[in-house]
Formats: structure tokens, C-alpha cells, sequence
């Protein structure tokens, strides 16, 4: 273990990791996170070995008065897993997965990430429902709900979560689950992890080892037409099919719509179904193969590498419009940097199936969940205004079309008015929840408090 300044000599001599100070050479890439935007200065960052590490840091955290913030994965767009001289309960090094082949389930400490999971699984031939990129922590990603690409047939990760061990703001460990503490494990499931810190997660296990998925690449003068097609197509899609989307950069500048279909059921009836989608419009790309799972999420990677300067906003569509359509297509004429991207996500059968009242999660009606990406290197405090602005300009033109809310995963600080509408019928118990288990809001780097609203206080974006 490092030496520690006087301060913290109390605090490192009980822990089993690590802490890293201002002072240490390693302090400045560990207080990175996904958006380079980012540009935070906690006093100390704790690196947690283990649940003991996290208990005693939260405990010794409270009784000097100092602030909290909590990070996993890191892929955190809105800089709520750091905080300015605080604490950073760092369980990034926690990562470890148990997998029980006979049970189907998966165990994940609080730091492992996507990639951690599915490679294990997969040894077994057996998924779950992830994100979309291997790098995305699977503590955010869960807490906030979890779009991904088998959301269609598996539902929300957070539907998947079978019970996780929480370390709560009096510094007690609890595990939460159907039977154990189950006001808590409902509110894990899509509203956030404003409840205390999750040091390990359970998850149901399925038999899918390969998928029949790729891309499939269309200009930007087809998507008007295509889009509209495709719109229709989504409507009777089978649970097995699910295709995120969106509209990405090539290369050289040009703007294509690029879709990602995802065929969970046996590999021929994919290729019926995947036929009737390639006649809505010749592809100017077609990558349409068997892979495997662990493989496919690896695919989109090099779409999101860490330390870029990001601005993102959410707006979620029951359909795609005329009007809409128009609006995504005009925007990205506009894009304002090489690495900007409007992505969508499919939302319907399984996770549409599940009602409203079951878990925190607060949109259950088929929708695609759209993400405003701008994306930039580092330039100059105008230059970052101007990309800001194409992203807001963007959510704004889609929003008098878009659902009440948005996915709370993506709420930046600007938008508490949407919290309680993300929540939708749900917001209410949410707060009496965080009243139980939170009352003094320790877990506050979210955007609001107890009142008037509240979300995770890691984001994970890119992964959702």
C-alpha cells in the first residue's frame, strides 16, 4: 500500500487497496472518465479492493464530513463519479465475475464492466442483456435500466438483475433481492443508484452463444424513404430482433445511416426475417454474419474511445414521423465535428411486456431511445460552446415530437425538470425509497436531491 499524507493515514491503513492523493503520479489518469469534458479534483480517490474496502470508506467518508462520489466502469459523461474535494469511492479494480452453468447465473463485483461478464459467460455458452460496448460499467449501465442489443427477446439489463449487495449510506451491507429488502431491489432496476454504493450483481444467464448480426450502411439520401419503411418494419419485428441504429460518420466526413440488427433465435429464421428487412432498400454496406456475442459488442468500440470532449442529450420517439425523420436527416447535414453521432436504440416486445410498476424503470411502451452525440477533441472553450449548442439545438427540434422524460442515464445537470417525467407514475415511491435508505443524501452527485428529483450517480452513455 502507498503512503499517505497525514490527513488520510487512518483511511489507508484499514483499507486493502489503495489510495491515490493529488500528490501521486497516477492521480491524474484516475480521475479521467469517459468525456474529457470532465476536469474534476476530489481530495482523495479511493481504490476498493473489496465490499470491506467501500464500507469502510463510505463510514470513515461521513465522520469527517467529506463528500461522496461513487465510480465503476468510468464511462460517466457527466462527471458525477467525481467530485471536487471529495471522496471518490473507486470500484474500478473490483471486477471479478463467477459464473454457475448449471443455476444460469453470473455474479459481477461493482467495478467489472460488460466485457468482464460476456467473456466469462461465454466460456459457458451463455449471455445476458448488456449495453452495446465492452467497456461500459455494468453497475451504471444497470441502475439506470440498459438498452442493448438483445433488449427485445431479454429486456432491460435491469430486468436481468436477480439481486445485488448494497453498501448503504449508514455504511451497512445489504443485499437486496426478491425476498431480501425488495422495496430496494425494485428501485435498483432503473432508478438509479441513489441508494449507496452496489459492490457485486446477480444476473440471470441464457443458452445464446452467436447471433446473426453486422452492420448494414445506407446513405443519407436513401434514409428519408428508408427511414419511414423501417418505421413501419419495427411494428411487427419478432422478440428476437432488435436493431440499434443511428446516424454515424465515415471516415472521409460522410454521414451514413448505419443499422445494427441483432437475431437472437435460430440462425435460419434470421435470415428470413433479416431478408424481409433488406428489401425495404438495397444497403450500400451489408455485414450481416454469425458471431459471437462476446465479439458483436466489441464491434462499435472504436466508436467511443475514452478522453474525448462529449455533450450529450436523450430524447425518446414512440415512432419515427415525417417531421422527425426530417429533423435527424437535417441534423446531421450539420454535424459539427467528425466524431458526432445521433444513435437509436430499439425499445419493445420483452422489455415492453414488463409493467411499469415492476421495477423503477419508467417507460415501458415501445419507443426508440435516441442519443445526441457530440463528440470533439480537445480545442478551445468557443469551440466547445459551439458543439454543445449543435446537441442542444438537435434535442430541441426533437423534443415537441419525443415522449415525457427521457432516459435518466443521459439527463445532464440542466435537466431536473424531466426527472420526475422519466419516472413517470414511479417518481413518487422513488423518493419515499431514497428517504429510507438515503435520508441525509449522501449519494447526491446526481442531478437534484431527494427533492425535486434525483438519478444515478454514475451515467453510463455509449453503452446503453
Amino acid at each position: 500500500m502507498q503512503s499517505a499524507n497525514h490527513k488520510f493515514e487512518d483511511l489507508a491503513s484499514s483499507l486493502n487497496g489503495n489510495l491515490i492523493l493529488p500528490s501521486d503520479a497516477a492521480y491524474n489518469q484516475a480521475r479521467q472518465v469517459w468525456n474529457g469534458r470532465i476536469d474534476k479534483h476530489p481530495a482523495v480517490i479511493v481504490r476498493c479492493a473489496d465490499a470491506q474496502d467501500v464500507i469502510y470508506t463510505v463510514r470513515w467518508a461521513l465522520s469527517k464530513g467529506l463528500k461522496l462520489s461513487v465510480r465503476g466502469g468510468g464511462n460517466d459523461f457527466a462527471g458525477r463519479s467525481l467530485c471536487d474535494d471529495g471522496v471518490v469511492v473507486d470500484c474500478s479494480q473490483m471486477t471479478a465475475v463467477s459464473i454457475d452453468p448449471q443455476m444460469c447465473t453470473a455474479r459481477a463485483q461493482g467495478g467489472a464492466t460488460i466485457a468482464h461478464l460476456i467473456d466469462a459467460a461465454h466460456k459457458y455458452g451463455l449471455v445476458t442483456a448488456t449495453g452495446v460496448m465492452s467497456g461500459v460499467g455494468l453497475g451504471g449501465l444497470t441502475l439506470g435500466g440498459g438498452y442493448g442489443p438483445l433488449l427485445g427477446k431479454l429486456g432491460l439489463v435491469a430486468d436481468n438483475l436477480l439481486s445485488a449487495q448494497v453498501v448503504t449510506a449508514s455504511g451497512e451491507l445489504l443485499t437486496a433481492s426478491e425476498t431480501e429488502h425488495p422495496e430496494l431491489y425494485w428501485g435498483l432496476r432503473g432508478g438509479g443508484g441513489n441508494f449507496g454504493v452496489v459492490v457485486s450483481l446477480e444476473y440471470r444467464l441464457y443458452p445464446i452463444s452467436e447471433v446473426l448480426s453486422g452492420s448494414l450502411l445506407y446513405t443519407l439520401d436513401q434514409a428519408g424513404t428508408f427511414l419511414q419503411l423501417f418505421s413501419e418494419f419495427l411494428k411487427t419485428a419478432p422478440d428476437e430482433l432488435t436493431i440499434p441504429g443511428g446516424i454515424i460518420q465515415m471516415p472521409d466526413g460522410t454521414p451514413m445511416l448505419l443499422l445494427a440488427p441483432t437475431y437472437c433465435g435460430p440462425l435460419d429464421d434470421g435470415e428470413k426475417v433479416l431478408g424481409s428487412l433488406r428489401k425495404l432498400a438495397k444497403p450500400q454496406v451489408d455485414q450481416i454474419q454469425p458471431v459471437a456475442y462476446n465479439a458483436l459488442i466489441r464491434v462499435f468500440d472504436a466508436l467511443s474511445p475514452t478522453g474525448l470532449r462529449r455533450s450529450v442529450q436523450t430524447q425518446s420517439l414512440d415512432t419515427l414521423r415525417i417531421e422527425t425523420i426530417e429533423i435527424l436527416i437535417e441534423q446531421a447535414r450539420q454535424f459539427s465535428s467528425p466524431f458526432s453521432a445521433l444513435l437509436f436504440h430499439n425499445f419493445h416486445g420483452a422489455a415492453s411486456r414488463v409493467p411499469v410498476s415492476s421495477t423503477a424503470f419508467g417507460l415501458r411502451q415501445d419507443h426508440l431511445m435516441v442519443e445526441i452525440i457530440g463528440t470533439w477533441e480537445k480545442q478551445s472553450e468557443d469551440e466547445d460552446q459551439m458543439h454543445a449548442q449543435w446537441v442542444y439545438k438537435t434535442s430541441h427540434a426533437l423534443a415537441p415530437y419525443s415522449l415525457p422524460g427521457g432516459y435518466v442515464n443521459l439527463l445532464d445537470e440542466t435537466e431536473q425538470a424531466r426527472i420526475p417525467l422519466a419516472f413517470g407514475p414511479n417518481y413518487q415511491r422513488l423518493v419515499e425509497l431514497k428517504r429510507t435508505y438515503d435520508a441525509d443524501d449522501v449519494f447526491n452527485s446526481t442531478i437534484g436531491h431527494v427533492s425535486p428529483g434525483f438519478v444515478n450517480h454514475e451515467v453510463e452513455s455509449m453503452g446503453v
